[in-house]
């Protein structure tokens, strides 16, 4: 309930992820890296799956196909498919609370569907907090705006709906707040809200731009040809509407915040890629000959290449990114009754690998954080005042994360005292 992060409180982030992610940890018997990742991998084939069936009816079965080509041959899509990281788990639930919705106005006006949609919505607020009334709600709400749709108001009015939400979404909090009390959250607030919304330090607005280009090449240059017809479906067809808001809105927003990461946007591209598929199945129809055959082959050729780049190139071109994490992991068991500490702030991925928490010192305070039977970890060189130390190594790892980069593993004790 109360999640730390290297022995630290850590409230900057709901726990949903967290807890799905030791589902599969408890049934494997353990903690290991397919475990962990299992969760994003079951969400990005749960969106995929969402956008064929919303292509499908939107446009039929080539449109379906098409706008999932378009989301597995995507560069970032791809990479947080793969990743034990919470933007896949948020993109799932954002974009199937989206998609309940989205049955529940053109399809199906059963109730059922907005109490799935708002359940949905409460757990993509316990997966990442109130950004996803940004990813969600805020789209449903300008195209009730734009349309006039008295079914979006049902959809956006519904107490019961909200209820379940928040009953989801809250319960955390109310939790935290109970144990910790209500000024816990002055930091998190000035961190995570104020912070990345204010300031003039960031990139400029027109990053995501750059941003959603680079993930959607080369699917995206087709919108130089015939815009018009785009806008123009857009316009005539509410289904296309209700994804433009889902990309635009929050895309506007995000763009107008100082923080910009590229993986903020990932939950608009289900609906992006479904606008994209339905101009190039539409383009497709009006070309003849060679132009009709790349568009036809292109995106298969293009999942054929991220394919092969993950299951034959990238362990091999980029095997020096893990390299050393398995070797740390080893060389810091060997020796799990003694204190391991890191010289400046620890990179997360050696916490994890460590098995346990790795305090940061600086030069200044090693001596008194040393004792016999302490580990120092030493990313990059080892500064001049502890050169004295280097007799001391126990492990040198080469490459570490990057290439040209080191780390070093000092054993601590009697014969190597800091002083």
């Amino acid at each position: 309930m109360i999640p730390y992060m290297n022995g630290d409180l850590y409230l900057a982030k709901p726990p949903l992820f967290y807890w799905l992610a030791l589902l599969p940890v408890e049934l494997s018997g353990g903690v290991s890296e397919w475990a962990m990742r299992l969760p994003s991998a079951l969400f990005a084939l749960a969106v995929l799956c969402g956008v064929y069936l919303a292509g499908t009816r939107i446009g039929g079965r080539r449109l379906g196909i098409f706008a999932c080509l378009f989301l597995a041959a995507n560069a970032g899509f791809g990479i947080f498919a793969r990743r034990a990281e919470i933007e896949m788990t948020l993109t799932g639930f954002c974009f199937l609370a989206l998609l309940a919705a989205w049955f529940y106005l053109f399809h199906d006006g059963r109730r059922r569907w907005i109490l799935l949609s708002y359940a949905l919505l409460g757990c993509s607020l316990l997966t990442k907090g109130p950004v996803s009334l940004l990813l969600v709600t805020a789209p449903v709400l300008a195209f009730a705006m734009l349309q006039r749709s008295a079914r979006a108001k049902v959809f956006l009015c519904d107490g019961l709906g909200w209820l379940i939400a928040l009953s989801i979404g809250a319960f955390w909090y109310c939790a935290v707040t109970l144990q910790q009390g209500v000024g816990i959250w002055a930091s998190i607030f000035q961190q995570d809200i104020v912070n990345k919304v204010g300031g003039s330090n960031g990139e400029p607005w027109y990053a995501y731009l750059g941003f959603l280009a680079g993930d959607f090449f080369p699917f995206w240059l087709i919108l130089f040809v015939r815009p018009r017809q785009l806008w123009g479906s857009i316009r005539e067809n509410s289904q296309l509407t209700l994804m433009a808001c889902a990309v635009l809105i929050p895309l506007v927003i995000f763009s107008a915040f100082n923080d910009k990461h590229a993986k903020y946007l990932l939950p608009i591209y289900p609906a992006l890629a479904l606008l994209l598929a339905w101009h190039w199945v539409a383009v497709l129809d009006a070309w003849q000959g060679w132009r009709r055959r790349v568009l036809a082959w292109l995106p298969l050729f293009m999942l054929s290449g991220f394919v092969a780049f993950f299951t034959i190139l990238e362990p091999k071109v980029f095997a020096y990114r893990v390299q050393a994490l398995s070797e740390i992991s080893q060389a810091v068991r060997e020796h799990p009754a003694q204190n391991l500490y890191s010289l400046g702030e620890p990179d997360m991925r050696v916490v994890y690998y460590a098995g346990r928490p790795v305090k940061p010192v600086t030069v200044e305070t090693v001596q008194s954080a040393a004792a016999t039977g302490t580990q120092l970890f030493v990313a990059g060189t080892i500064p001049a005042p502890l050169a004295a130390l280097k007799p001391c190594v126990t492990d040198h790892f080469k490459p570490f994360l990057k290439h040209g980069k080191e780390a070093w593993l000092i054993g601590l004790g009697d014969k190597c005292d800091p002083e």
